[in-house]
C-alpha cells in the first residue's frame, strides 16, 4: 500500500511538472474570449510548477481594464491558484477607480469546483470573497482602511451589513 501511495504521489507530480502549462493558458484564452475577455501579456513563461506572466493586460468587451506586472498561475489539480501582483486599473480608467491591489489570490479547488474564492490587500484594506461560476454571482468582503472606508468607491459600489462592507452582483 505504502509502494502505491507513493507512485501515485510521484505520478501526479509528474503530471504537474510535464503538464503543457502554455497550451492550457491559451485554451483558457480561447474559451475567455467568448466571454468577451481577453488576457494580454509581454511574456508568458512555463516555470515547472507554474506559469509565469509579465506585464499582463485584462481586456474586458473591448476595453482595457485592468494591469498587473506579474501573474503566476498554478495548474496542480486538486488545487489551483492566480496570483496578480500590483493590480491597477489602466491609465484612463484611474480617474473613476483609482484603486490598487498590492496582491490578488483567486483559488478554486477540486471539492468545489464551481467557486472561486479570492483575497486582495492593498492601501484600501483587504476584500475577501467568491465567485460562484454556476450561479454566476460575486460576492465580496470588504475591510476598509480609515481614509478608504468614506469613499465614494465605497458608496457607490459597497453596502453595509452585519458581515461589515459588501459587494454582491450577478454576471
Amino acid at each position: 500500500m505504502k509502494k502505491l501511495l507513493i507512485a501515485l504521489m510521484i505520478f501526479l507530480i509528474g503530471i504537474v511538472l510535464f503538464m503543457p502549462k502554455e497550451h492550457l493558458f491559451f485554451t483558457l484564452r480561447k474559451y475567455l474570449k467568448k466571454e468577451h475577455i481577453e488576457i494580454l501579456s509581454s511574456s508568458l513563461s512555463d516555470r515547472w510548477l507554474y506559469l509565469n506572466m509579465d506585464d499582463a493586460l485584462l481586456i474586458y468587451d473591448g476595453i482595457e481594464s485592468l494591469e498587473a506586472k506579474r501573474v503566476i498561475i498554478k495548474p496542480w489539480i486538486f488545487y489551483n491558484q492566480i496570483e496578480a501582483k500590483d493590480l491597477l486599473p489602466v491609465k484612463s480608467l484611474r480617474n473613476i477607480l483609482n484603486i490598487k491591489a498590492d496582491d490578488l489570490k483567486i483559488t478554486q479547488n477540486i471539492f468545489k469546483p464551481m467557486i472561486a474564492n479570492l483575497v486582495a490587500d492593498g492601501k484600501f484594506g483587504e476584500i475577501s470573497g467568491y465567485i460562484d461560476l454556476k450561479k454566476r454571482t460575486i460576492h465580496l468582503l470588504l475591510r476598509a482602511n480609515k481614509g478608504f472606508e468614506n469613499s465614494k468607491v465605497v458608496r457607490d459600489y459597497f453596502r453595509k451589513s452585519k458581515e461589515g462592507l459588501v459587494y454582491e452582483s450577478n454576471f
